[in-house]
C-alpha cells in the first residue's frame, strides 16, 4: 500500500520562522520522522526532481533538501545466451551412438514402431493440442460454415469445440447410468459430463493424458490402456452410453465390437463422432464408411442416429491449414539458411535433410487441408444400439 520509507536532514532557510524553528544558525540539521510515500503529493515544489526520485519524506515549505540520496540496489549480471555449437551437436549425437543402452533403445523404438503408434503420443493430435485452446482435442462444430481461415480466431475455435461438446452431450443415455469416454483426450467431455451430474469414466492409453486428468479431475476414474484390452469380464453391463469422439477411427473392430457389447448396459447406446473415407485408402487406417457399416451391421448393431457434419468442421482444418502452411515450412528454411551462415560445417552434413522435411512437412500440412479432407473423408456424428 505504502512505497518506500527514507530519511533525510534538512537546513531551515535563513531568516525564516515560518514553521517555528528557532532562530539559530542555518547548518543546524533536523531529523525528518519517516513517512508514507502515498503522500508526497503535498511536497514542496522546490524539491528537484533527482531528490525527488530517490527520497520519499515530507519537506516543509521553506526548506531545501541537503542529503538523503537512498543507496541503490546492486546491478546483477545479466546472463549471456548460450550458443549453439556444431561441436556439442555433433558430440551428443556421437556419444548416444556409441553408447550400447542408448543404441539397444533406439534399435528397440525403431523396431516397435508400428506397436506404439497409437499408443504414445500421436503426433496431430500433440500438434492440435498446443495450438487449439481448451481441454479438447477434436475439431469442433461451426454453425457459420463459410467462414474464411483469415477471419477466424482461437475464440471462433473455443466456441466451436464446446458447440461440438454440447452436440454430443445431447445423445447421452440415462442420467443414472456411468458413461465411458473412450479416447478422452484432455478430458474436456468427461468434466462437461461430471458438471451436469453424469458419472463418466475416462479412457486413454497415453500417460500424459491420464497425468492431467488426475491432476486436474481427481473425482473422474481413469483407465489407462487400449479399449481392445479393456477386460469386459471386470466392466461386463456398467455404461450405459459409451462416447468414441474422434477415437473410432483407431478402434480395430475385431476385438472392439465384442467388448463394447459386453460393457454396455441393456438398452445402452454407443455415441460415435468421427471420420471416415469415402473410399478405400492406404494413408491411415481409418474405416471406409460403407465397410463400417456393414461391418456392425453384420454384428448386431443398428444405427438410431445419423448426420453428416463434413460442412461444419472445415473452418477448423482451414484455420490449422493455414497457420501450418504460412509458418511451418517458411521457418523450416529459415533455420537452414541461418545454419549456414552461422554453422557452415554442420549445414554441409545435414543440407541434403532440408528436402526431406520439406517433404514429411507438405505431407503432414496436406492431411489437414480442408479441400483434401472433404473430397475423401466425411465426418459422421451417430448413434448405435444393439439391434
Amino acid at each position: 500500500m505504502f512505497g518506500r520509507i527514507s530519511t533525510l536532514s534538512i537546513r531551515r532557510k535563513t531568516g525564516s520562522s515560518e514553521i517555528g524553528y528557532p532562530q539559530q544558525s542555518t547548518s543546524r540539521h533536523y531529523h525528518v520522522a519517516e513517512v508514507p510515500l502515498a503522500v508526497l503529493s503535498l511536497t514542496s515544489a522546490k524539491l528537484n526532481r533527482d531528490a525527488f526520485m530517490t527520497t520519499h519524506p515530507i519537506i516543509a515549505q521553506g526548506v531545501e533538501v541537503v542529503s538523503a540520496p537512498v543507496s541503490a540496489s546492486p546491478t546483477l549480471p545479466r546472463p549471456k545466451p548460450k550458443k549453439i555449437k556444431a561441436g556439442n551437436v555433433i558430440g551428443a549425437f556421437v556419444r548416444r551412438a556409441i553408447n550400447p543402452v542408448q543404441l539397444w533403445r533406439a534399435i528397440s523404438l525403431q523396431w516397435n514402431r508400428k506397436a506404439h503408434r497409437h499408443t504414445y503420443d500421436d503426433a496431430q493430435l500433440a500438434l492440435y493440442s498446443k495450438m487449439l485452446p481448451g481441454e479438447f482435442l477434436h475439431f469442433g462444430y461451426f454453425d457459420q460454415t463459410d467462414i474464411l481461415p483469415e477471419e477466424t480466431r482461437l475464440a471462433d475455435i473455443t466456441r466451436a469445440q464446446q458447440r461440438y461438446a454440447d452436440l454430443l452431450l445431447e445423445l447421452v443415455g440415462k442420467k443414472e447410468e456411468p458413461v465411458l469416454d473412450v479416447g478422452c483426450g484432455m478430458g474436456g467431455l468427461s468434466r462437461m459430463l461430471l458438471a451436469r451430474g453424469y458419472q463418466p469414466t475416462a479412457l486413454t492409453p497415453d500417460r500424459l493424458q491420464v497425468s492431467h486428468i488426475q491432476a486436474t479431475m481427481p473425482q473422474v476414474p481413469v483407465i489407462r490402456t487400449k479399449f481392445e484390452r479393456l477386460n469386459p469380464l471386470e466392466y461386463a453391463h456398467r455404461f450405459g452410453t459409451v462416447y468414441t469422439s474422434e477415437s473410432l477411427q483407431y478402434l480395430k473392430l475385431d476385438g472392439a465390437l465384442p467388448i463394447m457389447e459386453s460393457i454396455l448396459a441393456p438398452g445402452g447406446r454407443w455415441v460415435a463422432c468421427d471420420f471416415f473415407y469415402t473410399h478405400p485408402s492406404e494413408d491411415r487406417p481409418c474405416h471406409v464408411w460403407d465397410e463400417f457399416v456393414s461391418r456392425i451391421t453384420a454384428a448386431g448393431w443398428k444405427i438410431s442416429f445419423q448426420r453428416d457434419i463434413t460442412p461444419n468442421i472445415l473452418p477448423t482444418l482451414g484455420y490449422i491449414n493455414m497457420w501450418a502452411s504460412r509458418f511451418g515450412i517458411p521457418l523450416i528454411q529459415f533455420g537452414f539458411l541461418r545454419l549456414r551462415r552461422k554453422q557452415p560445417g554442420l549445414h554441409h552434413l545435414v543440407e541434403n535433410s532440408l528436402d526431406l522435411l520439406e517433404a514429411i512437412a507438405k505431407q503432414n500440412i496436406a492431411v489437414i487441408d480442408p479441400v483434401r479432407f472433404a473430397s475423401e473423408k466425411r465426418y459422421i456424428m451417430l448413434v448405435m444400439e444393439r439391434a
